[in-house]
Formats: structure tokens, sequence, C-alpha cells
């Protein structure tokens, strides 16, 4: 069992970790589905070192909670970060990074076709800009993607070094439905960005696509919105699967790049983070498909549906659980570890008290 390179845990001690983070939510979103946590440097003059956002489902005005920290273990709610004018909405997954060649904050997100109420309609990645982590995020518009269906969701913006420059460089990754396979689902794909962060400026590269029961949705899943992908009305449905979630960058302590996603229904405890390793000649093994797990509701006695991650330092997630039955999602800490094998997961109690000084 290695903690990393660095044993990077942001300052938290044992007691920290798995219970839920934010006890005062904002007035209209109290479900913390989705949250991810930006680190800010000192150079930007902000007010908090760290920020949360989470999924916002509320169907009217500004959207986006903020919460800020000086220590991560106390969160002040801050408003609504994102400026929205899209009435019947859902903005899901947001995710924000610091430019700080131009010192701006840009949001991706995805929002659902306003002006109806089934969020599963035509989501798809946006961008917003500001000046500070607080907001307000001023959307900039669809981010342009090669999609086959109108469904993009789950960005997640992230630096890889090219290998022959050495220099770094943005990538995104981001869900997409697949429904000319064997399995049909959503998976997760990968782009270049632009230096502004604007546009892709690569075609889509499949990171990881359905291919096992584990993976499993909804099955005999009816979806009419999909006009013309199975003859709904006379009765057809689909083994539905879903991979979502992804969180890029990660390099292992023996040096194997790595992916983050979560698989199976945020409903219930067959969803978990799953990994993709990057073998040495570009290959992509899913390693959910040989029975790791990275994170599992099972491991964590009284949190359900955990799931969803973001990265917040090369040792530290914060993920979402239900911390009651049918309770809403709250926003927890987890460790990321290494075992014998170079392969990522998240200990329990136990295991953490061997590692923490």
């Amino acid at each position: 069992m290695q903690a990393g390179r660095n044993s990077d845990f942001a300052g938290l001690g044992i007691d920290d970790f798995y219970k839920p983070i934010i006890p005062d939510p904002a007035p209209d979103a109290t479900d913390q589905g989705d949250p991810y946590l930006l680190a800010v440097p000192p150079s930007s003059a902000s007010s908090f070192p760290y920020y949360l956002y989470h999924t916002d489902v509320s169907p009217e005005g500004d959207r986006i909670a903020v919460y800020g920290s000086r220590d991560l273990r106390q969160f002040e709610y801050l408003g609504k970060a994102l400026h929205a004018d899209a009435p019947m909405s859902q903005h899901w997954a947001p995710c924000v990074v610091y430019d700080a060649s131009a010192r701006q904050f840009t949001m991706f997100y995805s929002r659902s076709a306003p002006h109806q109420p089934d969020a599963d309609i035509g989501h798809r990645l946006r961008r917003a800009v500001a000046d500070r982590p607080e907001g307000p995020f001023i959307d900039q518009g669809e981010i342009p993607l090669e999609l086959e269906t109108e469904f993009a969701i789950d960005a997640d913006v992230y630096q890889k070094y090219d290998r022959q420059s050495g220099r770094p460089e943005h990538f995104l990754a981001y869900v997409v439905e697949f429904w000319n396979e064997a399995r049909v689902g959503v998976g997760i794909v990968e782009v270049k960005l632009s230096p502004d962060l604007a546009r892709p400026v690569s075609a889509p590269r499949v990171l990881v696509k359905p291919s096992s029961d584990v993976q499993m949705y909804e099955r005999d899943r009816s979806m009419p919105w999909q006009i013309g992908k199975r003859d709904w009305a006379a009765g057809e449905t689909v083994d539905w699967h879903c991979i979502e979630a992804p969180i890029g960058g990660l390099v292992s302590p023996g040096g194997s790049p790595y992916y983050l996603d979560s698989f199976g229904s945020y409903k219930d405890d067959t969803y978990a983070v799953g990994a993709i390793r990057e073998e040495a000649d570009g290959s992509l093994t899913d390693l959910a498909t040989q029975g790791h797990a990275v994170l599992r509701s099972g491991m964590l006695p009284g949190i359900s549906s955990a799931g969803h991650p973001s990265l917040v330092t090369p040792n530290l997630l914060v993920s979402h659980g239900r911390f009651s039955p049918g309770g809403e999602r709250q926003a927890f800490f987890v460790p990321l570890l290494w075992d014998g094998d170079d392969r990522p997961f998240c200990p329990n109690r136990d295991q953490l008290a061997r590692v923490l000084p």
C-alpha cells in the first residue's frame, strides 16, 4: 500500500474523512451531487484558498452553489456562481479551472434543453468565465464538440505533458452516448483543448465504453426522447450502461497514466469508482472488467451511492454519497492511495490509519 509520491492530504486527518463536509447547503440546493473542489493559487488574490461547487437541479434563476473554505474543515455558502437565464433546465457537474496567464476562471458544465422538464433531453457541455472563483460566471455558449447524439456531460479539464516537448497541455474528458455497440450506454472520450480552453483541437479519443454487466445502469430501459434509436412505441427497450464522471491527469507511483470514472447507477449501491490505465503502447485497460474498483459503497459503512469524485490533490478526492437511506447526496473527502500492483484505491479507516502520520 502506497500513499503516492507526496502523500498530500491537504492537512486533513483521519477524522476529516468519510463524513459530510457541508452541513448547511444552499437553501434551494440541498443535493450536493457531483462535487468539484478548486484549489486556487495565492497569486489569484481570492478570498479563500478552496472553493467547492456541485450539480444544480433548480428550475429557475442563477445556478451552481459555491462554498469557500480556508482549511477544508469549514465551508461557507457564498451564493450561486453561474449567471443563468435558461428556465426549466438543469446544470450538472461543474468543473472550474484557473488560467494564471489570463487571470481568469473557466467553468465547464452541462445544461439540459431549456423550457422542458426532462433533464435527459439535450444536455450539452458549455463554458463560462469569471474574474473570481465565486463568480458571477458568464456563459460563453456550447463547446463545439463532435457528437453523434444531443448529449455530453461531466467535463473534467486537466494537464498532461507532451512527450516530445515536455510542455503541459490541457485536455478535456467528457461523457457521450454509444448506441452502435454490443452494449449501449454512456462512456468517456478525451480531446485536447486550445490554449484559451475554448474549443477542442483534436478528434475525440475513446477512453472507455460499456463492456461489462458491472456498468449496468438500468435493464429494459425505455428512452422515448431518443427518437429513431429504437421503436419505443412498440415496446422496445435497451439494457443501458453507464460510465461517467471522468478524472484525468493522474500518474501512478510506477509512472503509468491513469483516469478515474464512475460506473453503475448513482441511484443505488451498484455505483462505484473505477480506473483506466494507459499502457506503455498507448492502449487502455479498464480495471473494472478485472474486478477492481477504487471505491464502492460497501467499503464505507453507512454511506451508499458513493461516487462521482473530483481530484483535489494527487492523494485526495471529494466524492458524493448518501448518509441515510433515500437521503440527498452529500459531499465528503476520500483519500486516494495505490496498492502493490500500482492501482489506485480508497482505503477504509483501518488502512488509512496505517499511512497517516
